[in-house]
């Protein structure tokens, strides 16, 4: 269950009638980087991992893409308490279920306005969850808000959802998607094209000029809920795909903060003496099959591209140096870790596989599909290693960056490298894995067993009992091998030390308001 933890709009503390998992990372919650009582004022200047393509919420890749735009512009509707690591309610008062996750109430505050006065209440929900579902908006999170049946507005502040089928951990999965993004339904109605140039939401900036491909400048809302909050003035904003380019904005002074997933980018910050602010996920990323379709429905073909590769070298090819492949599932520090390898490097093995399927009629011939930034350096390391074997050929599918992140929701796609990362395994892997999760299940991965497991873990109350199926999980995934993670997945920043109040937790991201520059 998720209710209410701070004082006035924002403070909420979990009770109730749902118990959901408990959150379990591979590291501890981002300290916040504060000194001293926030200042008010100034520019900051941040670098984000992907340029908008726009500012409806539907268009939006992911929560941790372009997570301080979405954040100044929208607010957080959950963030991640900073004990449990549960997500709780930040926009709204209470988010909770009374039967396992078959249907929820979502409980908004009185006064609650977006910026054009439209009020941040019930129908407000319905209509921006409802319009995600809709295909002509090719929305990446359209797979999860369908998970969501219908939603009846109960009264001005309450909607009530029916899941399509009980999921526990749906909360756990809100700061994921584009539904931790509610927009004014009646900017949106205008359309995407109008609602672009204006974008309405209720969070601490609103959009004062925006150069596609370049700079979007947010100055402070002035009538944001919860001054004296936002402190600064105004935010400059790009999103540069490239890992090199962001850290040499930082280093030559041309950035404050720029946002980061990759190890080796967070150690040469450091070694170059700036603030490091990271999250570390359980699970990882890495390349992630589609199991429904040729021709790695068959899982020997899966297998046998499992045994082939030496993910460390890999990994460090893809990471400049600094491999961090997942050996497990579970962190170590986790309650339900187990020492279940996610993969064997086994040549010999991949080998007599790729033989096998060659002697059906099957070689094995796939394409990865690669978007501009850093994946060709995965590619070239994936082509290098697949390279000493026989009867198996893999080429770039190559794609437009608007598509990331959609092809997962259309099934467009034979390999691509994604995520199986988390913190709230009830959540995200329930998403991932689960035969009928519908479009969050990336992969098509079904498999009764694996099923079976995760609505026990689901339903179970205990740590024990939870880490008996958990176990059930981690050994199916290690078999049958819809992703193979040869990468830990960091949720982070750098900056220089006169950023204040960055905290990350989780998938929750930099709140705008909170960010402050010291003198």
């Amino acid at each position: 269950m998720i209710s209410k933890k701070r004082s006035a709009l924002i403070a909420l503390m979990a009770a109730g009638t749902l118990a959901l998992a408990a959150c379990s990372s591979s590291s501890a919650p981002s300290e916040p980087t504060t000194s001293g009582d926030p200042v008010s004022g100034g520019t900051l200047r941040v670098l984000e991992l992907a340029p908008p393509i726009g500012f409806d919420p539907a268009q939006v890749f992911s929560s941790n893409s372009m997570p301080v735009t979405y954040t100044a512009l929208y607010g957080q509707f959950m963030v991640a308490d900073e004990t449990t690591g549960e997500y709780v309610c930040g926009l709204c008062e209470s988010f909770t279920s009374s039967d396992g996750g078959a249907t929820y109430d979502v409980v908004m505050p009185e006064g609650l306005t977006f910026t054009d006065g439209t009020p941040l209440d019930a129908e407000a929900i319905k209509y921006n969850w409802d319009r995600l579902k809709d295909p002509a908006l090719g929305s990446a999170s359209a797979g999860y808000a369908s998970q969501i049946d219908h939603i009846d507005v109960v009264d001005d502040l309450t909607a009530k959802l029916t899941l399509k089928s009980p999921n526990p951990g749906f909360v756990g999965n809100m700061p994921v998607y584009a539904l931790q993004w509610i927009a004014s339904p009646t900017a949106l109605a205008k359309g995407t094209e109008e609602f672009n140039k204006n974008p309405v939401g209720a969070g601490p900036f609103v959009l004062d000029s925006w150069t596609p491909n370049g700079t979007l400048k947010l100055t402070k809302n002035p009538d944001y809920y919860d001054a004296p909050k936002p402190y600064l003035d105004a935010l400059e904003i790009q999103g540069v795909p490239d890992n090199a380019q962001r850290l040499n904005a930082l280093l030559s002074g041309q950035a404050d903060l720029i946002m980061n997933s990759e190890a080796s980018v967070f150690e040469e910050g450091k070694s170059a003496g700036f603030v490091e602010t990271r999250y570390t996920f359980n699970g990882g990323v890495g390349f992630m099959f589609n199991t429904s379709a040729a021709p790695f429905d068959d899982p020997r073909a899966r297998q046998a591209i499992a045994y082939a590769l030496d993910l460390d070298a890999l990994s460090d090819a893809a990471t400049a140096g600094y491999p961090s492949a997942p050996k497990t599932l579970f962190s170590k520090d986790s309650p339900y870790y187990e020492d279940i390898p996610l993969q064997t490097y086994d040549p010999d093995k991949a080998q007599e596989l790729f033989d096998e399927l060659a002697d059906e009629g099957k070689p094995l011939e796939f394409s990865y599909a690669l978007f501009p930034g850093n994946g060709q350096s995965v590619f070239d390391a994936l082509q290098a290693q697949l390279s000493s074997y026989d009867n198996v050929t893999v080429t770039a599918d190559q794609r437009d960056s608007s598509e990331q992140g959609v092809i997962g929701t259309t099934g467009d796609y034979q390999v691509l490298s994604s995520s199986l990362a988390f913190s709230d395994p009830s959540a995200r892997l329930w998403g991932a894995l689960f035969s009928t999760a519908g479009a969050t299940n990336y992969s098509r991965f079904n498999d009764p067993v694996t099923d079976a497991a995760l609505t026990a873990a689901g339903a179970a109350t205990d740590v024990d009992a939870k880490k008996e199926q958990y176990s059930i999980v981690q050994q199916q995934v290690a078999e049958l091998d819809p992703y193979i993670l040869f990468q830990g997945f960091y949720n982070g920043a750098l900056s220089t030390e006169k950023v204040k109040g960055i905290e990350i937790d989780g998938w929750t991201t930099p709140p705008a308001a909170e960010l402050w520059l010291q003198p």
